[in-house]
């Protein structure tokens, strides 16, 4: 059995680590700051991987690297990732897209979907993209496919005569509901 780890944490790393401790909003540097307090605070090895839940050698790794590198070890690095499956061109292409109508492009939709901004890329750049990949580019963006909602401006534009047309149909609705109120006052209770 290894002997347990005494950690020596100097007075502004304390502050440091509190502080850490309780602005992260990663919860494994949350975990690795944990232990580092439990281990200033006398807790042995094993009762501090019982705690936060991990293994010995876990712990025994994040304290060594505290020790070493000090509050800055203890930080998530940067993970490299999957590469986005946009590529650049790509991605200019659908902010492009998205400007335009879609029967510019040769659809029979006067929206955009997630589905046929798929479908242009993969037509346009030969890779396969999904609907998914396409909303989260669209959510960095801070844009949103959804069904649009048409004014009377815009149909009055698309459709001569059509305000007029409302216009009488709104009428209509006023004149029979008027009409429906004054046989309701005039039924005997």
């Amino acid at each position: 059995m290894r002997l347990s780890l005494k950690v020596h944490v100097r007075g502004r790393q304390l502050s440091c680590l509190q502080r850490m401790y309780d602005e992260t909003a990663c919860p494994r540097t949350r975990i690795r700051v944990q232990m580092v307090l439990l281990a200033h605070s006398g807790y042995a090895l094993s009762e501090i991987a019982d705690i936060t839940q991990q293994s010995d050698e876990t712990v025994r790794r994040w304290l060594h690297r505290f020790e070493h590198e000090g509050c800055a070890g203890l930080l998530e690095g940067i993970h490299a990732g999957r590469p986005p499956a946009l590529s650049l061109r790509a991605q200019v292409f659908v902010r492009a897209c998205i400007a335009h109508s879609p029967r510019e492009f040769g659809f029979k939709r006067p929206t955009w979907t997630t589905a046929l901004l798929a479908t242009l890329v993969a037509r346009r750049f030969k890779i396969e993209v999904s609907d998914e990949c396409i909303r989260q580019y669209l959510h960095q963006l801070e844009l949103v496919c959804r069904r649009p909602t048409w004014s009377v401006k815009h149909l009055a534009q698309q459709q001569p005569g059509y305000a007029q047309k409302k216009r009488r149909l709104q009428g209509f609705y006023a004149i029979r509901r008027a009409a429906q109120t004054s046989i309701l006052k005039m039924k005997p209770n």
